[in-house]
């Protein structure tokens, strides 16, 4: 997974909102210019990330210094305190808080490395990760991405979501990490149906070479409202031995779910 800013939105990125307020989006490019490898920067550095002129990211900046969403640090900027504070309000921390104990004993029984994903605008995002002592070449960072049909997270989450949601992920060209990755939407459905056959998805160096994954939805009202996976090395067999420990922690995580508006939201579209 490649260390690069997130993009910004645009304006026609959200629906009934071309006409946005220029200056959300000019504070958003500046905060995705942060990430995991590059958490304080320097002026120049928020510029050149952002593509915003130097008069614009000075001023964005100390917009953002006002409310707390940035803070000064070193000479630099970081992201500020707030945002984390805002950051634990969306229900997919509750989710993460529900998983959490069963992902730990899944850990502690597999000893590989275990994801916890969601399913948004066809892709894989990371929300907790437990890695492996011995063997973790998994790109997946807590609160990254990676595209959904090269992994069997998110393969897991597509064949249990909505047919829209599937047609959106794979409507455009799908990106090849590995000389494994599926290129395909017609190969894609077909595993997509075999998965939902089999209840589980396997990726074999799909997105990075030498590594395997195998996942399993976790389900609410028959949709994947997220999933979890296991990733080890390919050469270590098929994986299918841990299906049945994913499966009890995925029905766990299910049942730990409290069910009012966080499973609700979670649910909503998938």
């Amino acid at each position: 997974m490649t260390d690069q800013p997130l993009p910004a939105p645009t304006p026609g990125d959200v629906p009934g909102s071309s006409l946005a307020p220029s200056v959300l989006w000019k504070a958003f490019r500046v905060l995705g210019a942060f990430s995991h490898s590059r958490r304080v920067l320097t002026l120049a550095q928020i510029m050149r990330r952002s593509e915003l002129p130097k008069s614009t990211t000075h001023r964005v900046l100390a917009m953002l210094l006002e409310v707390g969403a940035v803070e000064q640090h070193n000479g630099g900027y970081r992201v500020g305190l707030r945002m984390f504070t805002l950051g634990a309000l969306p229900p997919e921390v509750a989710l993460r808080d529900a998983a959490m104990v069963h992902l730990e004993e899944l850990h502690r029984v597999t000893g590989q490395t275990l994801h916890l994903a969601i399913l948004r605008d066809g892709e894989a995002v990371y929300l907790e990760k437990l890695r492996s002592r011995k063997y973790d070449p998994s790109p997946a960072v807590v609160g990254g991405r990676l595209p959904a049909h090269c992994t069997a997270i998110g393969k897991a989450m597509l064949a249990f979501s909505q047919e829209r949601v599937v047609a959106d992920a794979l409507a455009g060209p799908l990106p090849r990490r590995t000389a494994h990755s599926l290129v395909s939407a017609e190969g894609v459905r077909r595993q997509l149906a075999a998965i939902r056959t089999d209840g589980f998805a396997v990726d074999r160096e799909e997105a990075v070479e030498g590594l395997a994954c195998v996942a399993v939805p976790i389900l609410a009202q028959h949709r994947a409202v997220a999933a979890v996976s296991v990733g080890f090395a390919a050469s270590a067999g098929s994986g299918h031995v841990l299906v049945s420990s994913l499966r009890q922690a995925a029905g766990a995580i299910s049942r730990s779910l409290v069910s009012g508006s966080a499973l609700q939201l979670l649910a909503a579209g998938r």
